[in-house]
């Protein structure tokens, strides 16, 4: 199996449904800003005396659906990444042992992977040119989107103790670097925020990372040669 090709179909749609599912949520924005119709004129009932703008409500509803369908690109993109890690454990005859399963897949997939590939592919990473700090948080802000519990909308938002333990966050609103694990007005309401360079900037990595994979599938293949030898 071509994992990569595979793997680049998927990444490809990502970009794709995200450059596409976005455009009717920017026009709403873009209409109500410059008084567009059908936003054109205060809407009946409008208290100029409120001190909000007139479609205010719609404006953030829009807002929101961009940031979900941020949610749901990160979905696609964290199980690709799973799917891709599972084709190269079937491509390369390989299968996490009891005890990797109960310690390093314990922490994540990701870190799972990572742990027994080094062996098979004989590295300890420093050289794969992908940030794998950002794949992390790609499964992370994933988990915590599917479990959000915004009463008023879809938000998801970062908690006390997910913020002390990843203090260096990716998918954030506001200023990534005033996050301060032990300042707790720094990072409170912080919600998890999905951009179209973030987003693009994750799927890059990801690429990167199966890209690397790909290109020491030798070493994959003298792993499995020098088990054969030893059995």
């Amino acid at each position: 199996m071509d994992v990569k090709y595979f793997a680049d179909l998927r990444t490809n749609f990502i970009r794709m449904y995200y450059r596409e599912g976005r455009k009717p949520f920017i026009e709403i924005q873009r209409a109500i800003d410059e008084e567009m119709p059908p936003f054109d004129e205060p809407p009946s009932g409008y208290d100029i005396e409120s001190g909000e703008p007139p479609y205010l409500v719609e404006w953030l509803e829009a807002e929101m659906a961009l940031n979900v369908l941020g949610y749901s690109c990160l979905s696609m993109l964290s199980n690709s990444l799973k799917i891709a890690f599972m084709n190269f454990e079937r491509e390369f005859r390989f299968k996490p042992s009891a005890e990797a399963k109960k310690t390093l897949f314990k922490q994540g997939f990701v870190t799972g992977y990572k742990g027994v590939l080094s062996e098979i592919l004989d590295t300890d990473w420093s050289d794969c040119p992908a940030d794998l700090a950002i794949i992390e948080q790609v499964v992370l802000a994933r988990n915590i989107t599917q479990h959000m519990d915004d009463n008023s909308g879809f938000d998801a938002y970062y908690d006390e103790s997910t913020i002390r333990k990843h203090p260096r966050l990716f998918f954030v609103g506001g200023d990534k670097e005033e996050l301060d694990p032990e300042d707790p007005s720094s990072w409170f309401g912080r919600r998890v925020e999905v951009t179209e360079a973030d987003l693009f900037r994750a799927i890059e990595e990801v690429e990167k990372l199966v890209e690397y994979i790909v290109g020491r599938a030798d070493r994959a293949f003298e792993w499995r040669m020098g088990r054969r030898n030893e059995s």
